[in-house]
């Protein structure tokens, strides 16, 4: 593993992610001030337990490539950002890392869509499976679901992580009336 590839990467899909608030961090009102490994550029976000709990989670996409354009998101085709994309093995080792190191209670994971929703959504399920099955990871997993992706590969995703969530973005009245 190239670290400052991996370290350039880490900085640029950890920024892409802070836009999903799934995590109290994206949004909450707590600060954590120290600079340090609460700080977003490093892909940690802290979200809170209904108890109060602070827990740390790797926050990051798998990518920002995107097939689609949609004018809501950040990782847009036509946006003109800086593109990255980690393989299965690097999440799969950047998680066990910072986890072995207690930096981290679980991961959160998001991604751009590939090619299609499937391609994506395979690599998603593959990095959650590496973590349990090869890794013996007994931390937390929040997968994003892709998209489309199929139903074969959004149950087997459901074996591997606590929690699986779906983003339900209508960012024009059109997309609303769709709905309704």
């Amino acid at each position: 593993m190239n670290d400052e590839r991996i370290r350039e990467k880490l900085s640029i899909l950890a920024d892409a992610a802070k836009y999903d608030v799934s995590c109290s961090s994206s949004g909450s009102k707590r600060k954590n001030d120290n600079k340090g490994l609460g700080d977003a550029s490093n892909g940690i976000c802290h979200t809170y337990t209904e108890d109060g709990r602070c827990v740390s989670l790797l926050k990051i996409l798998l990518t920002n490539h995107c097939i689609f354009d949609c004018a809501y998101c950040v990782s847009r085709k036509s946006n003109d950002i800086k593109r990255a994309a980690f393989t299965v093995q690097e999440v799969v080792d950047l998680t066990m890392n910072f986890y072995r190191r207690n930096y981290i209670e679980g991961l959160f994971l998001s991604s751009g869509i590939f090619k299609d929703a499937d391609y994506t959504m395979e690599r998603l399920v593959r990095i959650a499976k590496k973590l349990r099955t090869e890794h013996k990871f007994n931390g937390y997993i929040h997968l994003k679901s892709i998209p489309g992706a199929s139903d074969e590969l959004m149950a087997e995703a459901g074996l591997y992580a606590d929690r699986l969530s779906v983003n339900l973005e209508l960012p024009t009245e059109a997309g609303l009336k769709l709905l309704a």
